[in-house]
Parts: structure tokens; C-alpha cells; sequence
């Protein structure tokens, strides 16, 4: 088992992030950093504090995430790959819970937990986010299916799933044409190869930090879904009726409509707690 951080700008939070991965009840192979253009002293952190079993690898210049998420899912050369962004953090039993479920179905292409939700100080938003109501083996076309229906990713971000890298090598490199959506465009371009592993067990923690409430906030993550929706039609990666499709479009607002008075409520407690610190 690899994990690997696309690191761009990862202070404060990845060396708590990389702890979270040293604490796995089953140890990651190989740890590899890719540091991409930071200015906010990752970099000379990585240089003094990385552990000496995490290997760091500099870009020599700046790229684009998708770019730089391709050359860490390439530096993986073992059978199963978790690709961990700097400020999202493990469960302790992730890895082993993930790779199990992979190691005893040797045609699924990816494993897929809940996670929870936190903010900027790991204060938990939410519990046991994601799934909806999957659990178990599943084909790939019928996540990819029930993703549409939902108006959602209901896989959730990279820390929440783990792959089989044969699998993720075949569709790289990662598309950030509609960036919102780059996770769930790989997980579905994936999941046409196989089936996936629903483990419906918290083993990720998300964040969501205050830098990214604007986007959070406005109609993009919606419009990119559908974006992602109608790519995948005309792929072949998930079939809907008009029926279907219409239900689609308007869970999708549903479900903007829900996330975005999540992320006001949220903000709302930050700014308290910035107001009595």
C-alpha cells in the first residue's frame, strides 16, 4: 500500500496529516511527498521535520494540481494506492480496513469509506458523510449510476478511497477541466474497468477550510456536477431515461441548496469562535 501527498501550500496541517498515516495499524509501503511551488514554508519544513521513512520529491517548478496529482498517483508502484491531500487526515485503521476489502476481491478497482467533516481546527462538522445508502460490493456503472440520481459524489474526496493502481494507471492523467468534479471524473472513468468496495465505516477526515467557503458558496460545484454527469452519458460510464435525468438535474440543486447552508452554519460558528479567541 503507497500514499502519496500532492502538496501545494500545506502548512499548517500536513505534518499532522502525515502522523495520521505513521499511525496506521497496517503501515504504508512507501510514504512520498510531491511538493509543488509552496511559499508558506512547506518546503523547508519537508527539508528539516520529514520522517525518515517519507520520501519527498520537489517539482522543480509550479504545475497545475492535476498535473501534480498525476505525478504522485506515478510514483506509486505498489498494488494499492491512497492519493492524500495536506490537510485531510486517516482513521487509523483506514489503510487496513481499505486494503482487506481490495485483497479479498480481486476484481474491484477501488474501496470507498464515510468520512467525517471538520473545520480549520479539526472540529467535527459532520459524521458518517457519504455512500448514501451502497454498502459492499458494487458494480462500477451502478456507483457511477447512483452518483448521477444522488446529484452528488457520493464517494467523497481521495482521502475516503483507496484504488488498486493498475486500475488508476489505465485512466491517468487526472482532468481538472472541471475541478470540482476531478475526483469524481477519475472514480468514474475507474469504476467502468470494475466493481467497488463500500466500507460504511468513518476512515477519512475531511476539511473544509475557510479559504474555500466563496467557492463553497456560489452555484460552481453544482454546475460542475452536471458537468461531470453529462461528460459520463456521453461516455458510456452510467445510463439514465429522460426521467432519470431530469431527477438528476434537480437533486443536484437539492443537494447545492443543502451544502450551502451546511458551509453558512459552519462559517458562522469560525467566526464565533475567531470572535471569543
Amino acid at each position: 500500500v503507497w500514499v502519496v501527498f500532492p502538496s501545494h501550500v500545506g502548512m499548517p496541517h500536513l505534518p499532522e496529516t502525515i502522523a495520521s498515516v505513521l499511525a496506521q495499524t497496517r503501515q504504508a509501503d512507501e510514504i512520498v511527498v510531491i511538493e509543488n511551488g509552496s511559499t508558506d514554508g512547506t518546503a523547508e519544513w519537508l527539508a528539516v521535520h520529514a520522517p525518515a521513512n517519507v520520501r519527498v520529491v520537489v517539482q522543480p517548478e509550479l504545475i497545475g494540481a492535476a498535473e501534480n496529482w498525476t505525478t504522485a498517483a506515478r510514483c506509486a508502484t505498489g498494488d494499492l494506492v491512497k492519493l492524500l491531500c495536506a490537510d485531510d487526515l486517516l482513521e487509523p485503521t483506514a489503510l487496513e480496513a481499505q486494503a482487506a476489502a481490495l485483497e479479498s476481491h480481486p476484481g474491484a478497482v477501488l474501496a470507498a469509506s464515510q468520512r467525517r467533516i471538520i473545520d480549520d481546527w479539526g472540529v467535527t462538522v459532520a459524521r458518517n458523510r457519504g455512500l448514501g445508502s451502497l454498502a459492499g460490493q458494487v458494480a462500477g456503472r451502478d456507483v457511477n449510476r447512483a452518483c448521477a440520481l444522488r446529484g452528488q459524489n457520493l464517494l467523497g474526496e481521495p482521502c475516503s478511497v483507496l484504488f488498486r493502481r493498475s486500475a488508476l494507471e489505465r485512466h491517468l492523467p487526472w482532468d481538472d477541466s472541471i475541478p470540482y468534479a476531478i475526483d469524481l471524473d477519475m472514480y468514474s472513468r475507474v469504476l467502468g474497468d470494475g466493481s467497488a468496495i463500500l466500507v460504511r465505516e468513518s476512515l477519512a477526515r475531511f476539511r473544509i477550510t475557510s479559504g474555500s467557503w466563496s467557492a463553497r458558496l456560489s452555484n460552481v460545484q453544482r454546475d460542475q456536477f452536471e458537468a461531470w454527469r453529462d461528460r459520463a452519458l456521453a461516455a458510456d460510464l452510467v445510463a439514465l431515461t429522460p426521467a432519470e435525468l431530469r431527477r438528476s438535474h434537480m437533486m443536484a440543486r437539492a443537494q447545492d441548496t443543502l451544502r450551502k447552508c451546511a458551509y453558512r452554519l459552519t462559517a458562522i460558528r469560525v467566526r464565533r469562535r475567531l470572535r471569543s479567541a
